[in-house]
């Protein structure tokens, strides 16, 4: 049985504003529409979930398939409730009929086969032809469900993206924010792909994913449409396991993060196993900001998240190991303002000691005998948990701080800004030198002093390491043209 609310689960990055402030932004990936997400206002979809989810617990098939069959009647989209129809038959000894059901989910878009492979609702028609014909064909399946989403956005959205297929990672791509932002993130999130595979999910069997960027105009129809949620500021990204679907407002952290997530649900399913919580979200947070060495090789840079875990760790408020790696999962989503800056510190800390690949294995190949991965870190370095523990902190503080706020006195452009998916718009110029600069409202800047600039955060970070009057150069792009810019930095 397919229960929506604990299989499919995919989370944004915190969204980090100028003010160097941090709001949380949890999105609850259900997987359960190909079209739109399901709205907890229609007529109490979220209760009559649950009572599915508690009928079949109960071994009461027969009633399961009828409200089942009443949910598929409000949302006859819904390719997991499909799924559980299929459940509810094979539970009920009518393999045919289970195989039909199976079929008209994968129609409706469920695409979770390593799921369906071991469900043991299904244990009576594993030899069905069905089944396994359905299995054998899974590749073509994701690739051309992959396609129709890729289509279907076409004719929705209209022409005004850019579209581009890559066959060896397996992606479609829509980006609504030019060429040239399309083709720095293709190369990003390639050298990315490219790079996880290699060194940390080697055993990633990748099946077709749907990227978007949306348009800035289309941003809120898109959200609301696709995720039910009414304001993306709080949901800057979102990957839909279930779906393949990844969407993100922007080419930066939050494509990072996400795009993350993919790559490693991919491993996941060819290892049979699901990760805590904790390891998702802190390998994703990791990914989120990262720097290419000149040999090719990749390096963690702290981002905001490191000083909140700092200033946890000096107040002495972080979590013990044990007990943050031992958080079930709708508890560590609940904290995630509190925990993912700590989780991503920890894995930054491992990366820092070139341990993270040998982490990771030692993970995969303990997870059976312990899945909060507690084993996993006695095993790579060689300590008790609490030792490993206060090494972390002992690291933690050694690393310094990064600047995250703005006060009076402090550098300043001279402008404030919101995101535009490639860079921060300017929505008011305020400053006597951004002025002279030609700075104008609805000017994107897209790059500080050579550095990609694709939040607010980031611009804040970049101002932050600077001093008052010295001269920066920014790429500024103002509609489709983009020109250099330099200006001189002035007191806040």
């Amino acid at each position: 049985m397919f229960d929506l609310r604990s299989i499919f689960i995919a989370v944004s990055l915190a969204v980090i504003g100028v003010s160097g402030s941090i709001e949380s932004g949890v999105a609850s990936g259900l997987g359960d529409h190909p079209i739109a997400a399901v709205s907890p206002a229609d007529d109490d979809a979220d209760a009559r979930e649950r009572m599915i989810v508690r009928t079949f617990a109960a071994g009461r098939h027969q009633r399961a398939l009828e409200l089942v069959d009443e949910y598929l009647g409000l949302w006859p989209e819904s390719p997991n409730m499909h799924y559980n129809r299929a459940c509810a038959f094979a539970l009920l000894d009518r393999p045919d009929a289970a195989g039909e059901a199976l079929l008209d989910a994968v129609k409706h878009g469920f695409r979770d086969f390593d799921t369906m492979r071991r469900d043991p609702d299904l244990k009576s028609m594993r030899d069905h032809e069905t089944f396994t014909a359905i299995l054998e064909a899974k590749g073509r399946i994701s690739r051309d469900a992959a396609g129709r989403q890729a289509d279907a956005w076409k004719k929705r959205y209209g022409e005004g993206y850019v579209h581009e297929r890559d066959a060896d990672r397996r992606l479609h791509v829509a980006t609504g924010l030019g060429g040239r932002a399309h083709a720095e993130m293709m190369e990003m999130i390639g050298r990315q792909a490219d790079e996880q595979s290699r060194t940390l999910f080697p055993e990633a069997s990748l099946d077709w994913c749907f990227i978007v960027v949306p348009a800035p105009a289309d941003v809120k129809e898109v959200f609301q449409r696709e995720l039910d949620v009414d304001d993306p500021e709080r949901t800057p990204g979102v990957y839909l396991h279930g779906r393949r679907l990844l969407i993100s407002r922007d080419i930066g952290a939050t494509m990072r993060h996400e795009f993350t997530h993919r790559m490693h649900w991919a491993d996941m399913e060819s290892r049979g196993q699901r990760h805590a919580m904790w390891v998702q979200e802190g390998l994703a947070s990791l990914y989120e900001d990262y720097e290419w060495r000149p040999d090719g090789s990749l390096v963690f840079v702290p981002n905001i998240r490191h000083n909140i875990a700092r200033r946890q760790v000096d107040a002495g408020v972080d979590l013990p190991f044990e007990k943050l790696f031992s958080l079930e999962p709708d508890s560590f989503l609940a904290g995630n303002a509190r925990y993912y800056p700590q989780v991503r510190s920890i894995f930054e800390f491992l990366a820092d000691l070139d341990l993270l690949g040998l982490w990771y294995r030692s993970y995969c190949g303990t997870f059976d005998r312990d899945p909060t991965g507690g084993k996993a870190w006695e095993k790579t370095f060689g300590l008790p948990l609490d030792q490993v523990n206060q090494r972390w902190r002992r690291w933690v503080r050694d690393r310094g701080g990064i600047t995250d706020r703005v006060g009076p006195g402090d550098a300043s452009i001279g402008v404030t800004g919101e995101e535009a998916g490639d860079g921060v718009r300017i929505s008011s110029v305020s400053g006597r030198q951004a002025r002279r600069s030609g700075l104008r409202i609805g000017d994107v800047i897209m790059k500080f002093d050579g550095t990609a600039i694709r939040s607010r955060g980031e611009l804040l970070v970049a101002v932050g390491a600077c001093r008052v009057g010295q001269t920066v150069r920014l790429e500024v792009r103002r509609g489709t043209m983009v020109r250099m810019v330099e200006v001189r930095l002035e007191a806040r």
